[in-house]
């Protein structure tokens, strides 16, 4: 049924806490917030990094350009590049796309700091398209919005009961009902069985390898 598939990228095809805690330990450090527990790092990881500012770090409209500027001051010179692909994520995508799939990425990450973290893996070549938000994360950076913007792009907007969104949190799952696509959640990245469920995960399952399993089995 699935031909078309849409993957996340934090928590689904990498695991980028490395990179990204430092980078909120830079923004914390700057403005001198003390956190209880870093622990709520974790759900900072997916959504937009406006969202959780806002909710974690409690910065106002005005502030949050300034704020992100000095997380990227550190992401985009070493964090972005801390990141670990997932065990057994390339072999899931080399057996869909060898099984004639098209796959593609769907990230509320800036696009941008996609493209290169894929290209320094070596895994850009794997992806039909790379799916992002804008640099401001302003115009495009909500889940729905980049889903509909890969759905557009690649000339899918007719096809949706053909494609599939997989990702590891209630985002992913979301973003995705919102836009009319089908779900894969998975449990080895940053989010919970329970959000998964809540939000509607269509399938959950536990690694790379069952992702293309339900895929290919279900075709």
């Amino acid at each position: 049924m699935y031909n078309y598939i849409f993957f996340d990228f934090d928590g689904t095809l990498f695991d980028t806490s490395e990179g990204v805690f430092k980078s909120f330990d830079r923004v914390a450090e700057h403005y001198h917030i003390e956190l209880a527990d870093k622990s709520i790092y974790n759900t900072m990881i997916g959504p937009p990094l406006r969202e959780s500012f806002t909710r974690v770090f409690h910065f106002k409209e005005e502030e949050l350009a300034p704020a992100m500027a000095v997380y990227r001051d550190y992401y985009q010179k070493q964090g972005m590049f801390e990141v670990r692909a997932y065990d057994g994520i390339t072999d899931c995508i080399k057996a869909l796309r060898a099984a004639g799939k098209k796959v593609y990425v769907a990230t509320s990450k800036p696009e941008v700091y996609a493209r290169q973290i894929l290209e320094k893996q070596g895994m850009l070549e794997l992806f039909d398209f790379v799916g992002g938000s804008d640099l401001a994360e302003k115009d495009r950076v909500n889940k729905v919005d980049i889903i509909n913007y890969v759905l557009e792009s690649e000339g899918l907007s007719d096809r949706k009961a053909e494609c599939v969104m997989v990702g590891d949190t209630h985002f992913d799952m979301d973003g995705a009902a919102k836009a009319g696509l089908d779900t894969i959640g998975v449990l080895y990245g940053f989010g919970s069985r329970e959000s998964l469920e809540q939000s509607g995960a269509k399938v959950i399952v536990q690694t790379p390898a069952d992702v293309a399993q339900v895929i290919l089995e279900g075709n």
